[in-house]
């Protein structure tokens, strides 16, 4: 209760208000919990706007379990706290085998987009967006890849329940890269959610539940590693029993440490964004940095605030997308957009809540993720090198 973590809390750095901070929804908590307060419409608002981001776990001196007892919270009043029809229906959508592909491709016809961009402002997300046709991921997702030559091992490649429809690009980068580095991939056509979204939103027994679908799924593939792009995704993940769980920007800057791939030199300076999910659920500190830096002569721009939530959060960003896109506007401004036109983005949620806003800061702005800035300066196999590279030695 000391009140460390307000100044870390973005949601309390938006309404500065108590309510709006650990402190304030803790406190909130033990009196619904000992029945001094109801847990009326007000009271679930000010602690379901917690982005579970856990910036306030990182800093909190007495080790706090503020995100389990949020995450418990919610899955005790899930019945009283409002969604709306748009998360709920992802909610349910996800628990079916790729079954976000289904609504995705549903919420790209001409109409429904024209109804969605007209309709409530909660329904104005990035997050329904697919950048490739569904013919096209189809043949992608149709078959194995297979190194060339110098085979190293077999990976299987986790993309959950929105990966296909909108990470398609990274999905295919990362297959070039682990193909170059001597492994074949294997992308399972049918996968579940990691069940993340319905951890935090008051779920929990759907959450084990598709941890357990996952589980049987993958343990069938016989890959000496699963890998996972998404930050958010991998501390569910990395539940599974007897599998052997990796985040593939861990993997590939390991393989990279070992042998030898040539990157080209980018011809600008790239901006990082980093995730609550990597930075304070993963806490894999410098992998973003390291990674990066396996291209020569790379020159990174931090944002001045690199804690700072980007309002995304799951499903945050439709249910509260007033918040949502406040915070979202703190972030980008605390970029330097005008030295570069990518913006590299480690968490697929991210990435699409930023591209709803991105465009005010600089229209020629593109937001990657890592392995697909990699893939980009890969020298391909016999390209002449015309630019000085090295081994990933970091």
């Amino acid at each position: 209760m000391c009140g460390m973590c307000l100044p870390n809390c973005p949601t309390y750095q938006l309404y500065q208000s108590e309510t709006e901070s650990p402190r304030g929804r803790i406190a909130l908590i033990q009196a619904i919990n000992q029945q001094q307060i109801k847990a009326d419409a007000t009271a679930l608002l000010h602690i379901d706007h917690c982005l579970s981001c856990l910036n306030c776990e990182t800093i909190c001196p007495s080790k706090v379990p503020y995100g389990k007892i949020i995450d418990d919270f919610r899955n005790q009043f899930n019945s009283s706290i409002k969604k709306s029809y748009l998360s709920r229906a992802i909610l349910k959508q996800s628990t079916k085998p790729n079954g976000l592909e289904t609504l995705f491709h549903i919420a790209n016809k001409p109409v429904i987009k024209q109804i969605l961009r007209l309709g409530p402002s909660s329904l104005k997300t990035t997050a329904l967006q697919t950048t490739q046709n569904r013919a096209e991921i189809k043949a992608f997702y149709a078959g194995s890849y297979s190194a060339a030559e110098n085979r190293r091992g077999e990976v299987t490649l986790f993309t959950g329940c929105i990966g296909k429809s909108s990470d398609h690009d990274t999905i295919k980068d990362a297959v070039v890269i682990l193909n170059s580095l001597g492994f074949d991939v294997n992308i399972p056509p049918q996968q579940y959610c990691c069940g993340a979204l319905h951890q935090h939103n008051g779920q929990q027994q759907q959450a084990s539940q598709l941890l357990k679908e996952n589980q049987l799924q993958l343990e069938k593939l016989k890959s000496d590693f699963i890998l996972f792009f998404s930050p958010a995704c991998g501390e569910n993940l990395q539940q599974l029993e007897n599998l052997a769980v990796l985040d593939v920007r861990s993997f590939i800057l390991s393989e990279l440490q070992q042998q030898h791939l040539s990157f080209k030199k980018p011809d600008q300076p790239v901006a990082l964004h980093e995730s609550c999910s990597h930075r304070n659920r993963l806490k894999l500190k410098t992998l973003n940095y390291d990674l990066i830096n396996c291209v020569p002569d790379v020159h990174i721009l931090d944002s001045n605030n690199p804690s700072l939530c980007c309002g995304a959060s799951g499903i945050q960003s439709i249910d509260y997308p007033e918040q949502s896109q406040a915070l979202l506007q703190a972030k980008l401004t605390s970029f330097d957009f005008t030295q570069t036109n990518i913006l590299i983005s480690d968490n697929i949620g991210c990435s699409l809540h930023m591209k709803s806003s991105i465009s005010g800061y600089n229209p020629n702005i593109e937001i990657i993720h890592p392995v697909s800035f990699l893939a980009r300066q890969l020298n391909i196999k016999n390209q002449p090198d015309t630019e000085v590279t090295h081994k990933c030695d970091t």
